[in-house]
Formats: structure tokens, sequence, C-alpha cells
């Protein structure tokens, strides 16, 4: 499979979800932007405003103009960059981006910068510049996605709550396993699934769970298509359990078979199906109920992943 660079990804659900992004940083923005409008995005001339800018190692950059609520005509620019490594100079390219798309339009212009670098550190928040008693200083609109951990988004009620904490799983990526992502993917997708969106909707944002955070084992990314595909198809809630038990007779079918060889005997592949299913859900389950405990799951989230009681997870977690 093509990895695709995450500056697309990120551009892409940006653009996708872009109401959605303006509500999540700014909650009131019914009250100032006209949404009904829609918005243009105005990348290309972006592009033409700061050439010089192109870089393999650059992330994001989007440019929106938005419709406010007063004027036929009134209109603003919102200028995006999701900044995922340590640039010195980050602060003066927000900058100059500010005055020369202010030159161009002489229009008001918003800032945000997302910062999805792992360096806790790295926080560029400003421009300034002074010489005398001439003083010039930039500021702009900050998110560091290292500052949150990923309960913080699961009580917020905008899809890019979903994208943001699925950014924070992937600076984690290195401390999870494949059998964690799987799990932490479908919680994710299953979560957008029960806000109701149509499919069309839903898929914009699975294409971006999907690709954002990558399994080692390809097999696993199999499993994941293969469980999105069946929920979509039979229009119920995902079955974390059964797609669990999917992977374990999968295991237990591989086990059986090696010891059936081994002895000879078609017998061995049954037994080696019926126990690994009936110790493998049990200890899998257990083993991943403690790890989402410590990655700041509430009992109550787990309890509603694993279709169980919030007792029953404490039980767990003792």
């Amino acid at each position: 499979m093509t990895k695709i660079n995450k500056d697309v990804l990120w551009k892409g659900i940006i653009e996708d979800f872009f109401e959605e992004f303006l509500l999540f940083f700014y909650p009131t923005a019914n009250e100032i932007f006209d949404l009904e409008k829609g918005f243009t995005f105005l990348d290309k001339e972006l592009e033409l405003l700061f050439p010089e800018a192109k870089s393999k190692n650059r992330y994001a950059d989007k440019l929106v103009k938005v419709f406010t609520q007063t004027g036929a005509e009134q209109w603003i620019l919102v200028h995006i960059e999701v900044q995922g490594y340590e640039d010195k100079d980050f602060a003066l390219r927000m900058f100059t981006y500010q005055y020369r798309i202010f030159d161009k339009h002489q229009k008001p212009i918003l800032a945000i910068a997302i910062f999805t670098d792992n360096n806790p550190n790295y926080r560029p928040t400003f421009f300034e510049s002074e010489i005398l008693d001439t003083k010039i200083r930039f500021d702009y609109r900050t998110l560091k996605l290292l500052d949150f951990q990923p309960v913080d988004f699961q009580n917020i009620d905008n899809p890019f709550a979903i994208v943001f904490e699925s950014a924070i799983y992937a600076l984690r990526k290195n401390k999870l396993n494949d059998e964690n992502l799987f799990l932490i993917k479908l919680d994710l997708a299953r979560r957008f699934l029960k806000k109701g969106y149509p499919k069309e909707t839903f898929m914009k944002m699975y294409g971006f769970l999907k690709n954002y955070i990558s399994f080692g084992n390809p097999n696993f990314l199999t499993n994941f298509e293969q469980e999105i595909t069946e929920t979509l198809e039979l229009r119920k809630p995902m079955g974390i359990l059964e797609a669990i038990e999917t992977e374990i007779k999968r295991q237990a079918t591989a086990k059986g078979l090696k010891e059936g060889r081994k002895e000879g005997i078609k017998e061995g592949i049954k037994e080696g199906i019926k126990e690994g299913i009936k110790e493998g859900i049990k200890e899998g389950i257990e083993k991943s109920i403690k790890i989402l405990a410590k990655k700041g799951f509430t009992p109550e989230a787990i309890s509603d992943l694993f279709e169980i009681s919030v007792d029953e997870v404490n039980n767990y977690i003792k």
C-alpha cells in the first residue's frame, strides 16, 4: 500500500471538515461567520505568495476565504499551518504570510498554528522585532498536541476532536503495539459512526484514520478495513469483541494447523482453535483494558468500547 504523506492528510481533513475546524477553535463561529455561504480555499494563491516555502519537510498550510455576518460581501481570510518538525524560523514565516496576504487583499487574517511535533519545549507562539523605539509583535492562535491527553478530546462533540485524538496516538506510536492501535482506531471510527453522519462523510474521516496511524503488520490494516466494510454494510455499531475473536480465531487456526501437522492428526487443529479462542479472548480483553486504562481511557469509555459494565472494567484494572 502506498503511504500517504501527512501534509496531504491534514490538508484534506481540514478542507473536508473546515466548518467543524472553525467551531472547534471558536465555538461561537456561527455568530461570527456566515457559514451558509461556504468557503473558498486559496491554496494555489498561498503557493504564489510564498514560493520559497516549498520543502519536503513542510506540513500542511491552508488559506481560506470566509464570509462574516457583517455585510453582504464582508469576508476575512483564515491562514492555517500544521507544523510537525522544529523550525527556528517558523514565527517569522507566519509573520511573512501575514503581511504578504494582507498586502494583497487588505482584509483581516485569522492565523492558527497546530504543532504535531514531539518536543514539548518547541512552541513558537509569536514573532517580535524591535529596534530602538520601533517594535513589531505578531501573535497567532496555537494548539500544541503534546499539551493534551486522548481523554481530553473524548467528550468534545466535534469531528476535529477525533482528528486531534488520533494525531496524539500517532505521536505515541512507538509506545503502542499493533494490537493496541487496532483497538484504538476501531474505537475512534466507532465513535464517529455513532454521531450519525452519512456514509460519504464517514468515509472522509475514515481515510484520515486509516492512513495517519500505520500498522507495522499489514494484516492489521486488512482486518481494520474488513471491520469497517462489514460495519457499513450491516449499519450496526462495530463489534469490538467480535473483531478480537476474529483475530484470535485466525491465530488459533494457525497454531492448530501447526500442531496438527506435528501430531499428524486433524483433531489437533480443532482443539487448538477451541482452546485458543477460549483462553485468548479472556486474556486479550483483560490485557487490552489495562493498556487502555493506562493510556487515559476512562472506565466509562472502556465499558462502552467492550460493551461490559463499569464494575467489570474496574475489576480488570484494580
